[in-house]
């Protein structure tokens, strides 16, 4: 099955090689859109793209398988949003991405046959195959960054698959189905910020350690995330009502395939992410690591009892199947808590969860498809309106027969070695660690498994056995591509079955030998015998108490039972969980509101007193502006009376300015002639003065010639007895002329000023 790559297929340029994961994805993607713009009745080529873009996919995959093996796949777009889109293939993604190609190829050549009595059938092809490329994307992520784009988009196109029907029932599964989707990628994108804000890295490696307080926190996120794709109780609402409204293939592909996407990231979140960097945790981890495996456990183990329990009070064919995909991914759950609470003695048990995501997919999408061909033809999908098929169909009821030995666990099929591992994982542990819880859970399972024939004898008598329906008594041809692709998966479900050790030494083992799984378990992997007699009585076991509670079951009529509302779901956990979500909106609304109310009254309150407030103040500055309008007014009565006083003054003193202004003319006139006049006067006494200084001069030099002779005369005789000058020689012939001058104007100053004391 999983044939080697021949050698030169390596050749191949390594760039190219290792992107091809990248191509893997966008191929379906590009495909996708370009179906859409097709015309709708270029019916051929729609079917040839789809055709090839799901082989494409397929035949990519299968070239990968070498080297994932060594998980040495990656490529990375850095430049993508910032944090980029990074894409990494290792064996448990490649085990994912084959299932998802082989049963997405099968489901498009089975829709070539069926959607010819459909209609949309352009929509129809174009989110199939576009689906596919998002789905690819998840398990080939190599973050959970880039996991999250991917798996949104994945449940957003998907939704179109669910609503094709466009009636009443299919809208409102479909809403239902988007509804849980949006809610599942918030509480997924939670978890991954929580993640990024611990670590710092959205890296899908072993982070145990680094996520701190916040690491129940992140493990409920990501388990209420991954776990309302995959269905498990309580989250599992959608699948019973979204299955039986979209076609047959999209039902194959949403509970063969698409379910297990949400059991893909369970197992990376609880098994990879939640795992030491070292390989060995300390007690504490240990201790943490135990709890919430034992949780996972338990949810797998109520999830597993809970979809077999509702599976066997249906009558619709295709809500049996969705009870059983809820009950069956149970089983997966178990196996991925048994792993994450054995820690590194865990192998057992993740190759049981492997191994049953394998069977499943392989059993349920046949299933739906086998179901799908009788609703082509019918247009039935209630029990008690079918029966007699076997005869009209003996290909479809063979290979219905063969899914469902598979599914139900029976050796030679399928569905037996995964079952055998996971049981055998429980017994393993409850021997190692003695646990009465563990052994209730081996205890359910068994119980379980009887429930799943239960249900399958039910849906085999129902549709195959019996008389056939008077309008459904025709002849029925069915297609060429319908018969390959059933008689396909009934080949596949059988030659697992008889090759059980294939699968689990050329895949599993390596894949627990890539997470350090080592022990008891391990060396029971390595040498398992799933035919010798200690587990094939087990199964038998399964099988007897199967009979014994079927026989009397069905005898009395059990399986008809309605139970009543009170047991749903609904009424134990959605409506009170709604009704208490609603009561505390409505309280708080309540208590919102009156805090509301009563800051408006008290703001009111406290705007009223301003206003009246404002009203005093604005009134008392009325009055004062009045106030000061009359003082103003008193002020400017007065004023005009001080200005009408001033213009007076200003008259009178301007009046009296003329007079003065005149007087001092006048007096500047009389000044003038007195000036004229002293002037006359001065200037005739200053040319007599200079006549007589003339004059004066020349006595001057005949005396003082005089006087030198004389002086030099006594000098010589006297010399040597005084000094040079003698002050008593002096008399009043020795003054100047100045000292003369100084006198004569000083009588002529006294002149003037008698002389014009009398004019006045």
């Amino acid at each position: 099955m999983f044939a080697a790559v021949p050698e030169p297929v390596f050749a191949l340029n390594n760039i190219y090689y290792t992107s091809l994961p990248l191509w893997i994805t966008l191929v379906p993607i590009i495909a996708g859109i370009g179906i859409y713009f097709l015309k709708d009745h270029w019916e051929i080529p729609r079917k040839v793209l789809a055709f090839l873009a799901s082989l494409a996919a397929l035949i990519g995959v299968v070239f990968l398988f070498p080297l994932s093996l060594t998980g040495t796949v990656s490529y990375d777009l850095i430049d993508f949003m910032q944090l980029g889109l990074f894409f990494k293939l290792d064996i448990i993604g490649w085990v994912f991405a084959f299932l998802i190609t082989l049963v997405w190829f099968l489901a498009t050549i089975f829709s070539f046959a069926y959607m010819d009595f459909e209609h949309n059938r352009r929509r129809y092809y174009s989110f199939l195959i576009f689906t596919l490329g998002a789905t690819l994307g998840v398990v080939m992520s190599g973050d959970f960054f880039t996991l999250f784009l991917f798996f949104e988009m994945m449940t957003l196109s998907s939704f179109v698959l669910v609503i094709h029907e466009q009636d009443i029932q299919a809208m409102k599964a479909g809403i239902l189905y988007l509804y849980l989707g949006i809610f599942g990628g918030l509480a997924l994108l939670f978890a991954i910020m929580m993640l990024y804000g611990a670590t710092g890295s959205v890296a899908i490696t072993p982070a145990l350690e680094l996520l701190g307080s916040q690491r129940t926190a992140i493990f409920i996120c990501f388990l209420i995330g991954f776990g309302i794709k995959a269905g498990l109780v309580p989250l599992h609402i959608w699948l019973p009502q979204a299955h039986p409204v979209a076609p047959s293939p999209a039902s194959a592909l949403l509970s063969g395939i698409m379910i297990k996407i949400g059991a893909y990231g369970i197992l990376r979140v609880a098994v990879i992410l939640y795992s030491s960097e070292s390989g060995s945790p300390g007690i504490a981890d240990l201790s943490y690591l135990f709890i919430i495996g034992n949780v996972l456990m338990w949810i797998g183990i109520v999830t597993m009892f809970a979809g077999a329990s509702m599976a066997l009070l249906q009558t619709n064919m295709k809500r049996i199947l969705a009870y059983s995909s809820v009950s069956q991914i149970g089983y997966i759950a178990t196996g991925i808590g048994v792993a994450t609470f054995a820690g590194v003695e865990g192998g057992m048990g993740f190759a049981g969860a492997i191994y049953h995501i394998i069977n499943h997919a392989f059993f349920k999408a046949g299933l739906f498809m086998m179901v799908g061909t009788i609703y082509i033809y019918t247009h039935e999908l209630e029990l008690p309106r079918l029966g007699g098929m076997f005869k009209k169909m003996p290909l479809v009821g063979v290979t219905f027969l063969v899914a469902a030995f598979g599914i139900a666990g029976i050796p030679g099929f399928n569905g037996y070695p995964s079952k055998t591992l996971i049981h055998d994982s429980l017994l393993i542990y409850y021997k190692d660690y003695g646990l009465l819880s563990i052994d209730l859970a081996e205890k359910i399972f068994v119980l379980t498994s009887a429930l799943t024939i239960c249900y399958f004898i039910k849906l085999f008598r129902g549709v195959f056995l019996g008389p056939v329906p008077e309008k459904l008594d025709r002849e029925y041809s069915l297609p060429f591509s319908v018969n390959f692709v059933l008689g396909l998966f009934a080949l596949i479900i059988t030659g697992i079955g008889i090759f059980p050790n294939l699968i689990l030494e050329r895949v599993l083992v390596p894949a627990a030998e890539l997470l350090n799984y080592e022990g008891y378990a391990m060396d029971h992997l390595n040498h398992f015998n799933f035919f010798e007699w200690y587990p094939v009585k087990a199964m038998v076991i399964v099988v007897i108490l199967a009979l014994l509670i079927y026989v009397p079951a069905a005898y009395r009529g059990w399986f008809n039972w309605k139970p009543p509302w009170w047991l749903s779901i609904h009424a134990l956990v959605y409506n009170p969980v709604t009704h208490l979500l609603l009561d505390l909106t409505c309280r708080s609304g309540v208590l919102i509101d009156s805090s509301v109310d009563t800051a408006y009254d008290k703001s009111g309150a406290a705007a009223r007193k301003m206003c009246s407030y404002l009203g005093s103040l604005d009134s008392g500055i009325d009055k004062f502006y009045e106030q000061s309008g009359k003082t103003a007014r008193k002020l400017a009565d007065r004023s005009t009376d001080m200005d009408a006083k001033l213009d007076d003054f200003y008259e009178q003193t301007g009046k009296m300015a003329r007079k003065v202004a005149d007087r001092s003319t006048e007096m500047d006139s009389a000044l003038n002639e007195a000036y004229l006049k002293t002037g006359r006067a001065a200037k005739k006494l200053a040319e007599q003065t200079s006549n007589a200084e003339r004059k004066l001069d020349s006595v001057y030099d005949k005396a003082g010639s005089k006087a030198r002779q004389e002086m030099e005369r006594r000098l010589s005789e006297k010399k040597g007895k005084r000094g040079f000058f003698d002050p008593s020689k002096w008399s009043t012939k020795n003054l100047s002329f100045d000292t003369l001058l100084l006198v004569l104007v000083l009588g002529i100053v006294l002149l003037v000023i008698f002389y014009f004391g009398r004019a006045n």
